[in-house]
């Protein structure tokens, strides 16, 4: 059996882990990746990610441990941002997807690493998404598209991420839908679009999804 070499995590109330898993995976494994498919947050550490070459996570930061008519609780503990934080320093890449700057620390690590965070969406509608970087290698053939989705509402570090693309509602508010940039001497590509498998399945979503994972890993 070979060894894997990366990570997808996913799957929480409101995603379904399988559709992450079909939708996502195969733009992983078609730059040769083998992937370990996981929903298993809790075991997300230093040793886990120690030889992986990339970590792609399409999940919130909310767990429900007492049940859904308590108060959520933020998953990711403080070893865990350290881990992702050490793992993209030292070379590892790093692709968050969708939500997954909802509901995560946001004073240490995971939110250094990340490069922006989650504000809010509106309800499942159609919008725009623009590219407003065509030069980057994660761009490349992509044209602008419609979508029904979340438009997801981000803050992001524009002094040192590269913005790459822009959603715009009917409304006009407009928001940031994906970026890219170094860190340390490894890589992050944020991602916005992905609540269901249709929408991972958009013929764009694909090419970004492809084209992401090849520039992560410089090849």
């Amino acid at each position: 059996m070979k060894k894997r070499d990366a990570i997808l995590l996913a799957g929480d109330r409101y995603h379904h882990a399988e559709d992450a898993f079909r939708g996502v995976g195969p733009a992983m494994e078609a730059a040769g990746l083998v992937v370990e498919y996981t929903t298993d947050y809790a075991a997300l550490n230093k040793e886990v990610l120690d030889g992986k070459r990339l970590l792609v996570i399409l999940r919130d930061g909310m767990e429900w441990p007492n049940g859904f008519d308590q108060p959520s609780e933020v998953w990711m503990q403080p070893h865990q941002e350290a881990a992702i934080e050490g793992f993209v320093a030292a070379g590892g890449a790093f692709m968050p997807l969708h939500n997954a700057g909802w509901a995560y620390p946001w004073r240490n690590g995971y939110r250094r690493v990340m490069g922006g965070y989650y504000q809010g969406h509106p309800p499942i509608l159609p919008f725009d998404v623009k590219v407003v970087n065509h030069i980057h290698p994660i761009t490349a053939g992509v044209e602008d598209y419609e979508i029904v989705d979340e438009q997801h509402f981000l803050w992001f570090d524009y002094d040192r991420v590269d913005l790459l693309l822009k959603s715009q509602g009917r409304d006009g508010r407009e928001s940031a839908a994906g970026w890219a940039y170094d860190y340390g001497q490894g890589r992050v590509a944020y991602l916005a679009n992905g609540h269901t498998l249709e929408i991972l399945q958009h013929p764009m979503v694909q090419r970004l999804l492809r084209n992401a994972v090849r520039w992560l890993l410089r090849i």
